[in-house]
């Protein structure tokens, strides 16, 4: 079809959709960009990426997400909310090993040094701390006693 025989409102479609396309090319380069060499992506950072496929780009909520968490995972650049979530599950098995809920203060660190192998150390260790004691107190666990003193100050001693 030619594009005098084209209605107007097929001729601008088409043209929508070329520079979409291009917007979509601009903001995957955009992200592919940041994302070179990081091990580990925090949420706000995830949001800020998404923000300027928005404002930028012109992209939809819901297009940039999809973008950027597919060039992130094909960049091997850990998420902080998948992580956040596998870590969820690891503090749940532990808790469930016992019948009170317990987790033991090798089982924490344990969970933390699982969590910072998974985002490649790309966080601090005393920031995992505070998101899994964080964790905990959401879900209602408890934690064990250190063995020789019979207290919780290792856990206590962790900011909130």
């Amino acid at each position: 079809m030619t594009p005098a025989g084209m209605g107007h409102e097929m001729m601008l479609q088409g043209g929508s959709q070329r520079r979409n396309a291009d917007d979509h090319q601009q903001f995957a380069e955009y992200v592919r960009a940041h994302a070179a060499d990081l091990p580990f992506l925090s949420q706000e950072e995830e949001r800020q990426l998404i923000r300027a496929g928005v404002a930028r780009f012109t992209i939809d909520f819901d297009e940039a997400r999809w973008l950027a968490v597919g060039i992130l995972h094909d960049n091997q650049v850990a998420l902080e909310r998948h992580l956040d979530r596998r870590l969820e599950g690891v503090l749940h098995r532990y808790s469930k090993t016992g019948r009170r809920r317990k987790i033991s203060r090798k089982e924490f660190n344990d969970a933390v040094a699982i969590y910072r192998n998974w985002a490649r150390n790309g966080i601090s260790e005393q920031d995992v701390k505070i998101k899994t004691k964080r964790m905990i107190e959401e879900n209602d666990w408890r934690v064990g006693r250190s063995r020789w003193i019979q207290s919780k100050r290792w856990y206590n001693k962790i900011p909130d």
